[in-house]
């Protein structure tokens, strides 16, 4: 099927992460605190000036690893939200996994970016699928999770249950009780951070990784990046696979006489 790629292009805004230090600094002279998504359990009205930073690992953790690396650096705290049914990454393959150790090694808050689409169009209770999301990533991080963020619009109904279970970063208190502010597109709506800083006392940005890992390109080029490097990544792997199988088969002959003589029964053990 061939995919039409004639959408007129629109101009992206500006992201490096030199200019998130820019907000990062901002922030921290006017004295925002930055909480992590489970600490606004009990409302924004809990925390006094705050910005509640939350970034959705859609592409791949080796952006995300470089972002968190930043604000750890400048001692700012945010959430980091993991797919598990992603096309671009595995949170279990080694690379994926490690990066995400990091984060999670530098004190972050991790959390699942869960799909109810996902779960429906399989016929699974999108209820059940994402606390058997949970679980599985508590296991292949070994973390416990507090928080949750989903990656496409959930109903109202099914963000009201999950929040008996765990902080939703699209909660009504986290979305209408704060200013918030994304990144989606490569395009802010309005104001940027810069902008607000200073001006709201309460607000929750969704930054995305990648959108801020190629400061010189647009929303197609950095997606085209990524995928040269998401496919690199592959192609090396494959090169690998390639490798050691000419080699176990250059050895067959000795592993497998070395396998037999493993295997074999002693002849005291043989039955009479």
């Amino acid at each position: 099927m061939k995919t039409n790629h004639s959408t007129p292009a629109i101009q992206s805004d500006h992201f490096s992460l030199e200019h998130y230090a820019e907000v990062l600094a901002k922030a921290i002279t006017l004295g925002y605190k930055f909480p992590t998504v489970s600490e606004m359990k009990h409302g924004a009205h809990s925390q006094g000036r705050f910005l509640l930073l939350r970034h959705d690992i859609d592409v791949a953790p080796r952006y995300a690893l470089r972002m968190a690396q930043l604000e750890h650096s400048l001692g700012v705290r945010s959430s980091y939200f993991v797919l598990l049914h992603s096309l671009y990454y595995n949170p279990a393959a080694p690379p994926h996994w490690e990066a995400l150790r990091q984060i999670v090694s530098m004190g972050f808050e991790v959390g699942l970016h869960y799909e109810t689409d996902f779960f429906e169009a399989h016929g699974i209770d999108p209820l059940e699928g994402v606390l058997s999301d949970v679980a599985a990533l508590e296991n292949i991080l070994h973390i416990k999770i507090a928080s949750v963020s989903q990656h496409r619009p959930a109903s109202s109904a099914f963000l009201q249950k999950l929040n008996e279970y765990y902080v939703d970063a699209y909660n009504h208190d986290l979305m209408h009780n704060v200013r918030y502010i994304s990144d989606s597109g490569f395009k802010w709506r309005k104001e940027t951070p810069l902008d607000i800083l200073g001006t709201e006392e309460r607000i929750h940005a969704l930054l995305h990784p990648v959108t801020w890992t190629f400061g010189e390109l647009d929303m197609a080029g950095t997606y085209r990046r990524a995928s040269e490097e998401i496919t690199a990544e592959i192609s090396a792997s494959f090169e690998d696979f390639i490798s050691s199988t000419n080699g176990y088969l250059s050895k067959r002959e000795q592993l497998d006489a070395a396998r037999k003589q493993l295997y074999s029964v002693p002849a005291s053990k043989c039955a009479p």
